[in-house]
């Protein structure tokens, strides 16, 4: 029987007397893939920092490759095999793609740094995953979202790790992007790699993993084969809740198309996008879809202020406008949640209260600009409970939140404002099962009291699920146009990858 690379034996974590992490045992042999899953403040996030040396354990064991480890450190983690590629990512945008991938770990030849060899690796690895339109030497600064995680990828595949833990790795990226990582892991998996995988896709976790852990309330609530554990039983083992009881029932659509147009551009062209005519209604739930990269932020982003529109006319309310910039779009009643909530939608180093109220100080200062104190602490009562929060209070440091609570306060921050028309960029990524049932709920309140969403996921299921209509781009012009009667995962697949012909 082959011996096992990592033991975690019976251990726990507290943090100012709160427990987080109690008596949780996890174990790895080479070649097997674990998924790591909870919602979010279940210990997940604490039991890799763990196993990573970035935190110490209270109690138990953590044994690596025979040894016993106390004081386990990043340093030594990383002697040992054991990398990791997060949600939130390390990418130096400053530096060209070689650079980060080599950063701390550069080629020497005669003494001086080796830039052809290190530029030749980077090739490699970058065709390897399919990125072969990446130039090594330009600034990763100006790679996407998914490009920039899938580099994560690669350079802690150059290391040749024999734990890899994947923390929301797949968040920004596509099911083609997706099977392009598990393609290669597939293949790492033969040559022993070991994996521990947490992502809220629960369909990529079957996907590629043999075993799991469920964790609740940082109690280990079982260890099993995949294959002893269907969704509607995971889901249930996690939350109380069977998987069809996520979303909202669907309202009726043809009701909702017959109300009047709140935003609609006619002819537009901004961003990377062109010919583009589209309305919104008034309560309607409109989805973006699309394979990645077709332009779908342009929407938001021009809908925001962000981007400009170069051509064509934007109206809201019947009004055309041009919009100077964000700053105006706020004062119109729009709002914008980005997909990055840690650098575009949070302060992450202040406090939970600064982020909740620095959208709308205006409605909380008098006439010479001094916040009122009595309409903040109303404030930041009403969204704590609205939004169900879950915080040591108002002056915690919001980096210190798991990622549900994060989002739930961009939310509130804006929800502040009373917006007409709310633009949400994958508003449930990196979130848990809980968090996104509470989010699509308050999703659906906001439309049926006559709030406009447009929204864009890269979950399908998702789209399906919330939206009342879902406008499809292909190569940066809309596709096709899907009722809620119609959006299927197979009809939502067709109308993303394949163009609609004159005739349809």
């Amino acid at each position: 029987m082959e011996k096992s690379f990592l033991q975690v034996k019976n251990v726990s974590k507290s943090f100012f007397g709160n427990k987080v992490l109690s008596n949780v045992s996890v174990e790895l042999k080479p070649g097997e893939f674990l998924a790591l899953i909870g919602e979010n403040g279940a210990g997940k996030s604490t039991l890799i920092n763990l196993v990573t040396g970035i935190y110490v354990y209270d109690e138990g064991e953590i044994w690596i490759d025979g040894k016993l480890y106390k004081n386990l450190t990043p340093a030594e983690a990383q002697k040992l095999g054991i990398y990791t590629v997060r949600q939130e990512l390390s990418i130096n945008p400053v530096l060209t793609v070689t650079q980060n991938v080599f950063l701390g770990h550069e080629l020497l030849k005669h003494g001086v740094l080796d830039k052809k060899r290190m530029r030749q690796i980077t090739r490699e690895l970058l065709d390897t995953v399919h990125l072969n339109h990446i130039d090594p030497d330009q600034d990763a600064g100006t790679l996407t979202m998914a490009e920039k995680q899938m580099l994560e990828f690669c350079k802690a595949v150059y290391q040749n790790p024999k734990l890899l833990v994947l923390d929301e790795a797949t968040s920004a990226l596509d099911d083609d992007q997706v099977e392009i990582i598990f393609s290669k892991l597939r293949k790492l998996q033969k040559e022993g790699l070991m994996v521990i995988f947490i992502s809220h896709r629960l369909h990529e976790l079957y996907e590629i993993c043999n075993i799991m852990t469920v964790l609740k309330d940082g109690q280990q609530i079982v260890t099993e084969t995949i294959k002893q554990l269907d969704e509607d039983r995971l889901i249930s083992l996690m939350t109380g809740r069977k998987i069809q009881d996520l979303f909202p029932p669907h309202r009726d659509s043809q009701k909702i198309q017959a109300e009047p147009e709140i935003v609609k551009i006619e002819g537009g062209a901004f961003g990377k996008c062109r010919n583009i005519t589209f309305s919104v209604k008034r309560g309607e739930i409109l989805g973006i879809g699309g394979l990645q990269g077709q332009g779908q932020q342009d929407f938001l982003e021009c809908l925001f202020g962000i981007k400009k529109l170069k051509a064509g006319k934007m109206f809201l309310n019947g009004e055309e406008i041009n919009l100077s910039g964000p700053s105006e779009a706020m004062k119109k009643g729009i709002a914008y949640l980005p997909a990055e909530r840690k650098t575009e939608g949070l302060f992450v180093s202040h406090t939970i209260a600064f982020n909740l109220t620095f959208a709308c100080l205006d409605a909380l200062s008098n006439r010479i600009g001094t916040i009122i104190k009595k309409r903040e602490q109303e404030q930041l009562a009403m969204a704590f409970k609205a939004f169900s929060i879950k915080a040591n209070g108002p002056n915690q440091i919001i980096g210190e939140l798991s990622g549900g609570n994060q989002q739930k306060v961009v939310l509130a921050k804006w929800l502040a404002r009373n917006p007409k028309l709310l633009l949400l960029n994958e508003p449930t990524r990196g979130i848990d099962v809980g968090t996104k049932k509470e989010i699509y709920e308050l999703m659906m309140k906001l439309a049926s009291s006559g709030v406009s969403i447009i929204m864009i996921s890269s979950d399908t299921m998702e789209l399906i699920g919330m939206c009342d209509r879902v406008i499809t781009i292909y190569e940066q012009e809309i596709n096709y146009e899907l009722l809620s009667n119609d959006l299927t995962e197979e009809t939502l697949v067709k109308a993303s990858v394949f163009r609609r012909s004159g005739n349809e």
